[in-house]
């Protein structure tokens, strides 16, 4: 495997809820107001009000992108965009006609901030079906590696900003060169073909399926944690195993199988190059380990990174009563705690915890899920059930800053 060191690219984050889909729809909608026969670029100040109260700076973003390919985190799109408007009002009092706005802004991003060296000026519809191809394989119409080489980076930042796992499943196919030394490449094509199809029916909308090289495909499924992608992993191996599969010499169809290895950021990596390398890790060990199985990287690692720290917070039952605890290990998704007061497998508790550095007290919900009990003494297991989204995000973000050695 040669193609797992990845150009991690600052591709802004996205939108609230669901990130693909609400980018997606985004895009759509941006891409049909520049579409319109009468487009000028004067109404789009009103429909960027209207798609910022649900998109935040996002919209100023996509559309930038949309019509000169360059890149922006949101409020640096924003900043640029208003930036871009008041040039053309400058422009068109110079000349004393109107400016059309993509003129304005070429003009803007090649003479004042100069991030075009050699604009190239193509029809909008002729850039979109040669960016569609370029990330496109041609034998099995699934995504490419250089599909896969800018949406993992994204997929990670998204990751961050939300606080949800992300899993990759990187997949090969077991036996492939002797199948096609057997039936000849015409028939190995379409089996490639085939099984990248039988992966695209296993996929939910959100997810990815990407022809990696060769024989090797991976998938990329957006929040979602290490179980989730095993349970996508098993539903793609059982689908190809059950297909038969014919050679071109009109013999008798055979059955092909498939080794997968699952990885999750960020339990697992640190970053987009390093999921794909340890996934790549696992789908070797599930060949190594028999062939046709689907192997987790780090078996019993959590979806979310444990960390072994003691702090203090309390506790308590719902009623105005609480307790003192003391933190073993912490993640995002729970964390264990050591108290002298007695807990119970399935209680329900309203706790808080103070993190060093931090003014405020961060407070949340979580039910205990194991619960070990020695000399008066009990330690709990708790999951977050319920936390405000900006205490969830001070705990990943603290969690996140640790040093590397980790509890898994």
């Amino acid at each position: 495997m040669t193609k797992t060191d990845l150009k991690v690219e600052p591709i802004p984050s996205s939108t609230k809820g669901n990130a693909v889909a609400s980018r997606s729809e985004l895009a759509e909608r941006l891409y049909d107001l520049l579409s319109m026969p009468s487009w000028e670029g004067r109404e789009l100040a009103p429909e960027l009000e209207k798609l910022e109260k649900r998109y935040e700076a996002c919209p100023y973003s996509e559309l930038i992108y949309l019509l000169s390919h360059l890149r922006f985190p949101p409020d640096e799109a924003k900043h640029h965009w208003l930036s871009i408007v008041e040039h053309r009002g400058l422009m068109e009092e110079r000349l004393g006609s109107h400016v059309d706005l993509r003129v304005a802004l070429a003009s803007y991003f090649v003479q004042v901030n100069r991030q075009l060296d050699n604009p190239i000026i193509i029809e909008m519809r002729l850039f979109d079906e040669a960016r569609a191809f370029a990330y496109r394989d041609e034998l099995t119409g699934l995504r490419n590696y250089r599909f896969l080489s800018e949406i993992l980076p994204q997929e990670v930042l998204r990751s961050d900003q939300y606080n949800v796992p992300l899993t990759l499943i990187m997949i090969d196919i077991d036996g492939f060169k002797d199948f096609n030394d057997r039936h000849g490449h015409e028939a190995g094509n379409r089996a490639l073909a085939t099984i990248g199809r039988l992966i695209t029916e296993s996929l939910r909308e959100v997810d990815f399926a990407i022809r990696y090289g060769g024989e090797e495909f991976a998938l990329v499924a957006p929040s979602t944690p290490k179980i989730g992608g095993r349970i996508l992993a098993e539903r793609v191996r059982r689908r190809v195993e059950s297909h038969p599969f014919a050679g071109d010499d009109g013999g008798q169809a055979e059955s092909l199988t498939v080794s997968l290895g699952v990885a999750t950021y960020p339990a697992d990596a640190t970053g987009a190059a390093e999921l794909v390398r340890v996934a790549d890790r696992a789908m070797y060990h599930a060949k190594a380990s028999g062939k046709n199985r689907v192997q987790l990287y780090g078996e019993n690692r959590r979806s979310h990174r444990r960390i072994g720290i003691e702090l203090e917070g309390r506790f308590g039952f719902y009623h105005p009563d609480d307790h003192p605890l003391r933190t073993v290990d912490i993640s995002e998704g729970g964390i264990r705690f050591a108290t002298s007061q007695a807990v119970e497998r399935g209680d329900l508790l309203d706790l808080s915890l103070r993190l060093p550095g931090l003014q405020r007290i961060l407070t949340f919900a979580g039910r205990v899920v194991q619960v070990r009990e020695a000399e008066g003494r009990w330690e709990a297991a708790v999951r977050i059930i319920d936390m405000p989204s900006p205490d969830r995000h001070l705990l990943a973000q603290y969690i996140r800053r640790q040093p590397a050695h980790d509890l898994g």
